[in-house]
């Protein structure tokens, strides 16, 4: 467990949307209002992310680095969208700093 992920699952409380944490092994899962849960997860030495929103074991949206969607403008760095669409990410890969962008977005997906 890195002090990262220690730091984002604090962080994670702070959001009104999220009703507890717990860690995975590499990632740290929110439970989140509505039946909703955000899978974090982050590896420092690899530089490796994702952040994925998941509701009755199906993903919803998610961001990831995986080297697969070399089309992207962003690449490797992309988006899933809730119609399945990959489209580009501006996101750091840090998860301090990509916290609340990624909560944004998903606070607009569950008031949807």
């Amino acid at each position: 467990m890195t002090e990262i992920l220690k730091k984002v699952a604090k962080k994670l409380l702070d959001y009104d949307i999220v009703l507890k944490v717990e860690f995975l092994g590499t990632k740290v899962r929110a439970y989140l209002v509505n039946g909703y849960v955000l899978d974090v997860y982050y590896n420092q030495t690899l530089g490796k992310y994702s952040y994925t929103l998941i509701r009755e074991n199906r993903r919803i949206i998610g961001w990831d680095n995986a080297p697969h969607h070399v089309s992207v403008r962003t690449h490797p760095d992309h988006f899933h969208d809730v119609d399945g669409k990959i489209k580009p990410s501006y996101l750091s890969g840090n998860p301090l700093k990509d916290l609340n962008e990624v909560l944004n977005v998903i606070r607009n997906v569950l008031l949807d």
